[in-house]
């Protein structure tokens, strides 16, 4: 009979091989890089889709719909030069290699398309904000808003400003990363121009990709790597990194979860050996590697109040309520089956987000994206509460997948109209924004 040396020695071999297949190999084949996914052709949906190219609708990674208004707003940041150059989020960190004049609000008019199809376009200007190298320029890459009084809209946008030395001359950002702030701008539906109200800047807000807003001038902010550059940094999509940071009005924030979870398969596939071997337990657990959160993206604020943070690895949807401490607690999770990208609620409530059904062309479009696609996918996620067996479910289903990139590629952030039923999508590196109607 083995020793007891032995057996413990066996169970933690099997416990270590099943989380290494059940996190990384399985994950990685399966939803990641989707082998042996069916990814269907455009023609297949019930909609009619075209492109909306004009220069200042390239680069557009996040959008916000003002359903009261009729107004949708694109944070653009053009392509080339542009987002091809400086975007931290996809290691890009040439920062003068930025859009002269860098990023742009604009907005579109969704209920006119007018004679030219670009629903009256137009550019909001940033007011009394002064940037990182002296002059107004913002450089937006996910934001939130939140209507005040009816009228009054403030943007919090992820400002990712190049690093600056003396004379505030840009300096090497492949080193320094993004010098990243949280800025806040305050405007009237009528106008356009907006107001700038604050900056936040924190350690804690380190690789922002993009704020949820929360009222009373709080918000979370998704860090979607756990360093700005160097191998560390690299290593995150693979081994876990990233994190959410809580900020209240006063500007100072904090970390909120980190996704270092316990892992519940591998506590199934130990319990055969804690009876036996329960003075083993405590390291055993030790050795066990935790899933963490792996490019966590865009996350939202549900009309349920709940977080909801997606992936851009592992294809899950994080289910977050918010405690009494301002931190994070985990009480669901959504499994997508796909890498994932910006998540945005509806007017109904739906959870709607882009995702990436072929990774690896996704990530070749992500190079050169003026010459080359990549399927998308855009999913609705339903959540259905049986109040009487208290018990809540997600549906997850395909509303709208581009196998071939004709007209959808690389999309980012989907917006859904439910007065129209219209679909409008951005892309963070392709240069254009697609609008889509139901047939």
């Amino acid at each position: 009979m083995p020793s007891v040396a032995t057996q413990v020695y066996y169970a933690l071999v099997v416990a270590w091989g099943a989380s290494f297949y059940q996190f990384f190999l399985r994950d990685l084949f399966q939803t990641t890089f989707g082998f042996g996914r069916v990814i269907q052709n455009i023609d297949e949906f019930p909609y009619s889709c075209r492109r909306l190219e004009h220069p200042r609708l390239e680069g557009c990674e996040d959008l916000w719909l003002d359903n009261g208004g009729r107004t949708l707003y694109a944070g653009c940041a053009g392509t080339s030069p542009g987002r091809l150059e400086w975007n931290q989020a996809i290691k890009k960190v040439n920062a003068t290699g930025r859009r002269p004049g860098g990023s742009e609000l604009i907005a579109l008019d969704v209920d006119e398309p007018g004679a030219d199809g670009l629903f009256n376009l137009r550019a909001i200007r940033p007011l009394g904000y002064t940037g990182a190298t002296g002059d107004s320029t913002i450089d937006i890459l996910g934001f939130d808003a939140e209507i005040l009084d009816g009228d009054t809209i403030n943007f919090y946008f992820v400002n990712q400003r190049p690093p600056v030395g003396p004379f505030n001359n840009i300096v090497d950002a492949s080193v320094l990363g993004a010098n990243s702030t949280i800025d806040v701008f305050e405007m009237r539906r009528d106008e356009e121009a907006m107001r700038h109200l604050r900056t936040v800047y924190s350690p804690a807000v380190l690789t922002p990709n993009r704020v949820a807003v929360l009222g009373g001038g709080e918000f979370l902010v998704t860090n979607d790597h756990s360093t700005k550059t160097g191998l560390r940094s690299e290593l995150d999509p693979f081994i876990g990194g990233g994190n959410v940071a809580f900020c209240s009005l006063s500007g100072e924030c904090h970390i909120a979860v980190t996704g270092s979870e316990p892992d519940e398969q591998v506590a199934k596939d130990l319990r055969p050996v804690q009876p036996l071997y329960k003075e083993y337990l405590d390291t055993l657990k030790s050795y066990i590697p935790k899933p963490g959160l792996k490019f966590p993206n865009g996350l939202t604020r549900g009309f349920d109040g709940l977080i909801y943070l997606p992936s851009s690895v592992d294809g899950r949807v994080r289910v977050y309520s918010l405690t009494s401490d301002n931190t994070l607690n985990l009480i669901d999770e959504i499994h997508a089956g796909m890498p994932l990208d910006n998540i945005s609620p509806d007017a109904n409530g739906d959870l709607w987000v882009p995702g990436f059904p072929y990774y690896l062309q996704t990530y070749k479009a992500l190079a050169d994206p003026l010459n080359m696609g990549a399927p998308a996918t855009v999913l609705r996620i339903r959540k259905t509460v049986d109040v009487e067996n208290r018990k809540v479910d997600y549906r997850v289903e395909k509303v709208l997948e581009d196998g071939e990139g004709k007209v959808l590629s690389g999309s980012t952030t989907v917006r859904h109209d439910v007065k129209t039923g219209r679909l409008w999508i951005g892309a963070a590196v392709h240069p254009f924004l697609v609008v889509c109607d139901p047939k």
